[in-house]
């Protein structure tokens, strides 16, 4: 009912947005008003659309007097159209009535929707009373005379079709752009923005990874493409200290790939040049091809004065005139809004934001950043808001200072002296504290400040700068570090943890106090860095020690853990690594899923074996996927997901790779073309796996036939053969094929199950049932890895020839008989004659 109401309200706004464009039009003349004052003729109108309409269905009422009033300004003036009545009167003869005393709409429009909860013929009467004009101006004192419309409206009883709110989800492989009527789409697809739209976005140093909040990702390591960002991998030859060593991945400090972005299916990221981890430009390639849209040499090199995009600048403007995302492209801007580019071709839009406050930033709404600026000593507590400075500008440059372009500014109540806002959610809570910790201050601090406080402010509006609860806490013994290390504020807790017991509790928003903990010691490793992340109300814990701990955040109870079980469940490394597990990181958390990487500080070349990325369920932690490859950075967290598709920086061999699900293509054939009744007909055919890098130079190379689709299960193993230089697996499961048949008598039905494979080959028997023309088809009905895809083909069958009859054969007597019967009756027959000759004489 909803879309429903929001598409009739966008639709008439269209029909009358030639009034706001008059509004434009309409000036006030240098004069003075009229003597004696003019009396102008008013003409209202009235529209009740869908008429007719079934009971119980919404109605858009639409009034309007014939134009706006001089002048009539939407910011600059309160010049409006006053004192309209609109009376309904049921085919009962009862009535309802609406009265606006003001038209806020400078258009004159005013909107309203009516649900009839009777049939029959209502009545609909519009009266505007008609008003003097009181403002300055030509127009002054004068009179704008009354007017009134009536119309009727139908109510039936059969009700008219459902609008059309959505066209279903994709059931085949899409791409970018989404076609406008498809709005269901929204929850398949997503972007990736970069910090505030991305918490954990493009961090490092032991802050936890990016959490995406909408859209689908990955359940299978199909790689769509891969694409390297320099040389990587082993170097070859001899001659260096250790054998096989590799090119620098850009360790700890050098990081690649750091800040990642996606806008609109396109993924942009940053070259390395030299030694660093950036320097060389800015790339934008197709994210579900790797194909390249655009490269900027300039964007983020030193000496050019073009800082790096930091983040991406999506705001849903929804004003009289223009709705939805201006500029049509969105922005990216570097880090405090310091240069714009076009996210489409890569341009600088010399758009420059001066004067930006500092604050805790998150995002507001619409897309908009919001920053709390925080006076400790003024104890004042402001909201300043990027829309207020910006909205449809594409360059110039703005003030962002201006104190028009914060939304409120409110006294605050005075925290201890090195408090800092930790969190904030818009339009609720926001955490302050002054804890400092091993993280917190650096490796130099042990120990927590005696006591420490933590307090709350209120968001909710009307009643920013509450205090909601201010405490002191006492410090854990023993010189360890406590730190404040996520919140969940759906769930009204903060959570803090002990850096070297590893234990974690668990507090309310509401009061401050105690909740839960502390929780039973997580493994000793994890010590040397860990995370924390808070996603789905739970709290994922993880690090060196090579096993994630997930944590209820309502009652601190352990939930499962991931990387100590067994097959499935385990991240045991053996003599690989001196850690007994491969430590594990959160990387990215996203549609229930948690994105695991292993990485390490500073390590060695060449790394470690048999490194993978992981996918497991972020509720139960069961292990969905693995993937070989080694995490970014020190802690991972710099790989990003949108639109279902995992892209991340591979330091086996520096190449960034894109997982997915892609598309397929399936083949068939029947034979023999022409059959006849009762024999049988061999289908074969093939599914092939037809992502774009399939196409690159080696794969193209060692498939020329294309690349064999596979089994979900096979995946992981079969995409390190085709893409990591791994040996083939000896195990690879295809995929099934469904074959059905639509047969002369327009009957469709199966006939065929069978599974291809490794080669992507598949084949079945079947037999004919009635002669005639047959359509065969072939369907992968597709899979977790791949879309679906089908073939057809056709084959004629002949009725079988009838058989020629083989004659009945006649009896005859046996040759003996014949004469001896014979025989005797001659003999008779002499006898007889003899006797009547004889007789006669």
């Amino acid at each position: 009912m909803r879309n429903s109401r929001r598409k009739t309200l966008a639709t008439t706004i269209a029909l009358f947005l030639m009034f706001a464009m008059a509004t434009l039009l309409v000036a006030s003349p240098a004069v003075s008003a009229h003597d004696p004052p003019l009396e102008i003729a008013s003409f209202a109108y009235i529209v009740p659309a869908p008429n007719p309409v079934g009971v119980n269905q919404p109605v858009s009422i639409v009034m309007w007097v014939d134009r706006p009033l001089p002048s009539a300004h939407v910011s600059r003036n309160d010049i409006r159209r006053h004192d309209y009545k609109l009376t309904i009167t049921d085919p009962d003869g009862d009535t309802e009535v609406m009265e606006w005393p003001i038209v806020w709409d400078t258009t004159s429009i005013q909107y309203v929707v009516y649900t009839p909860a009777k049939v029959g013929i209502y009545t609909l009467l519009f009266e505007y009373a008609g008003q003097e004009y009181t403002w300055d101006g030509a127009f002054q004192n004068d009179i704008f005379l009354p007017d009134s419309k009536e119309v009727t409206l139908t109510v039936q009883e059969e009700p008219l079709p459902d609008a059309t709110s959505s066209y279903p989800l994709p059931a085949e492989y899409w791409t970018r752009p989404i076609e406008g009527q498809n709005s269901d789409w929204w929850t398949i697809s997503s972007n990736w923005l970069g910090p505030p739209s991305i918490s954990g976005a493009g961090t490092s140093y032991g802050i936890p990874g990016g959490i995406q909040p909408d859209g689908i990702a990955p359940n299978s390591p199909h790689i769509m493409w891969s694409k390297p960002i320099q040389d990587g991998g082993v170097v070859g030859g001899s001659g260096y200290h250790v054998p096989g060593t590799t090119y620098y991945t850009g360790g700890s400090y050098n990081t690649r790939y750091s800040n990642a972005l996606i806008m609109h299916g396109r993924l942009y990221y940053e070259l390395p040049l030299g030694n660093s981890g950036g320097g060389g430009g800015w790339i934008c390639v197709d994210l579900r091809t790797g194909e390249e849209i655009w490269y900027n040499e300039l964007m983020g090199a030193s000496g050019t004065g073009f800082s790096d995009p930091r983040f991406g600048y999506l705001y849903d403007y929804d004003m009289y005139n223009q709705h939805g995302i201006v500029p049509s492209n969105g922005w990216l801007f570097s880090n405090n809004f310091g240069d714009c580019y076009d996210p489409l071709t890569g341009r600088n839009m010399s758009l420059t934001l001066e004067n930006v406050p500092s604050g805790t930033e998150v995002l507001g709404p619409a897309g908009e950043h919001l920053r709390y600026v925080w006076d400790r000593e003024g104890q004042w507590l402001a909201q300043w808001n990027s829309s207020k400075v910006f909205n449809t500008q594409s360059s110039g440059t703005r003030d962002a200072g201006d104190e028009d372009n914060y939304d409120w500014n409110v006294s605050i109540t005075l925290f201890p002296e090195g408090s800092r806002i930790q969190y904030a959610e818009p339009g609720k809570i926001l955490l302050i504290s002054n804890i400092a910790s091993l993280y917190g201050s650096g490796f130099s601090t042990w120990g927590t400040i005696d006591p420490y406080t933590v307090g709350a402010v209120s968001l909710e509006p009307d009643s920013e700068g509450r205090l909601v609860f201010m405490e002191e806490y006492s410090a854990p013994a023993g010189s360890v570090s406590r730190n404040l290390v996520a919140w969940d504020p759906d769930n009204d807790v903060f959570i803090m943890m002990d850096e070297e017991s590893l234990v974690h509790y668990g507090y309310s928003l509401s009061n401050g106090d105690l909740l839960w903990g502390p929780t039973d010691p997580a493994n000793d490793y994890t010590y040397f860095r860990q995370t924390t992340m808070v996603a789905y109300g739970k709290a994922y814990f993880a690090g060196y020690g090579g096993v994630v701990y997930c944590y209820d955040t309502t009652s601190g109870d352990l939930l499962w853990t991931y990387g100590n079980g067994g097959e499935g469940n385990s991240t045991f490394s053996g003599l690989e690594t001196a850690w007994g597990n491969y430590p594990v990181f959160v990387d990215v958390i996203a549609d229930g899923k948690l994105y695991l990487a292993t990485t390490e500080h500073s390590p060695g070349s060449p790394y470690y074996k048999n490194v993978k990325y992981r996918c497991i369920n972020a509720t139960t932690g069961e292990e969905i996927w693995t993937l070989m490859g080694w995490g970014t950075g020190m802690d991972a967290g710099c790989d990003v997901i949108a639109d279902g598709y995992f892209a991340f920086l591979n330091c086996y061999d520096m190449q960034v790779y894109c997982v997915g699900k892609g598309p397929s293509d399936t083949t068939v054939t029947a034979s023999p073309k022409v059959s006849v009744e009762g024999d049988n007909v061999l289908v074969e055919g093939t599914v092939i796996d037809i992502a774009a890098g399939t196409g690159q130079d080696e794969q193209a190379a060692r498939f020329p036939d294309g690349v064999p689709a596979v089994s979900d299960a096979s995946m992981g193993e079969w995409m390190e053969y085709v893409y990591m230089q791994k040996p083939k697996p000896t195990d690879v499961v295809g995929v099934e094929v469904v074959v059905y048949v639509l047969d002369p008598n327009a009957n469709y039905y199966e006939v065929g199950r069978t599974t291809s494979d490794e080669n992507g080959f598949f084949s079945c028997v079947f037999e004919p049932e009635v002669p005639g023309k047959y359509t065969v088809i072939a369907k992968f009905e597709g899979s977790e890895s791949y879309w679906p895809s089908d073939a057809v083909t056709a084959i004629n069958v002949e009725e079988a020839p009838q058989p020629t009859p083989t004659p009945t054969p006649v009896p005859q007597a046996p040759v003996e008989t014949y004469f001896t019967v014979s025989t005797v009756a001659i003999i008779v027959a002499i006898a007889i004659v003899a006797f009547l000759i004889l007789r006669r004489r």
